[in-house]
């Protein structure tokens, strides 16, 4: 086959052939950093990603997750998952990029600002909280693995 063709073939492709080059479980854990940032995002749609729907039956958590009305163990949690699910990521694919691997993923551009966004604003709100309950050390955690991923903490 000639490397023309081969070009040809992988362009026209579907997402799913061109996420091939993902380890195996990576859109799961993206999947799971979205809804994770989710909640404390009020539920929105992060990178493409659904948001994050809390249970229909449980008017607290539907409250804390729409109104934004959650503690800091909660904040503690959510940034405990993420850092987990950011890790894994980053060894399943080492040396990439969020950024690479959603393209990867086969996000657009703009979805793929969004989700880096959203990380960004998470991170800015559990620093600013840090003084009141959220885990300093998980924040720096966070910080660290997206220094990894090569997304500033800044927006």
């Amino acid at each position: 086959m000639s490397n023309t063709l081969l070009v040809e073939l992988t362009s026209s492709a579907p997402a799913s052939v061109a996420q091939a080059s993902l380890a195996p479980g990576t859109e799961g854990l993206l999947r799971q950093t979205a809804s994770h940032l989710s909640k404390l995002l009020n539920g929105a749609s992060v990178g493409g990603f659904p948001g994050f729907e809390p249970p229909g039956d449980d008017d607290d958590y539907r409250d804390k997750i729409k109104n934004g009305r959650y503690r800091a163990q909660d904040v503690n949690d959510w940034i405990k998952e993420i850092n987990n699910f950011l890790n894994q990521i980053i060894r399943k694919n080492p040396n990439l990029s969020l950024e690479t691997m959603l393209r990867k993923q086969g996000l657009a551009q703009p979805e793929i600002n969004d989700f880096i966004a959203a990380l960004q604003r998470v991170h800015s709100v559990s620093k600013a909280l840090s003084g009141y309950g959220v885990n300093a050390e998980r924040v720096q955690t966070l910080e660290s693995l997206m220094e990894i991923l090569k997304v500033a903490t800044w927006w």
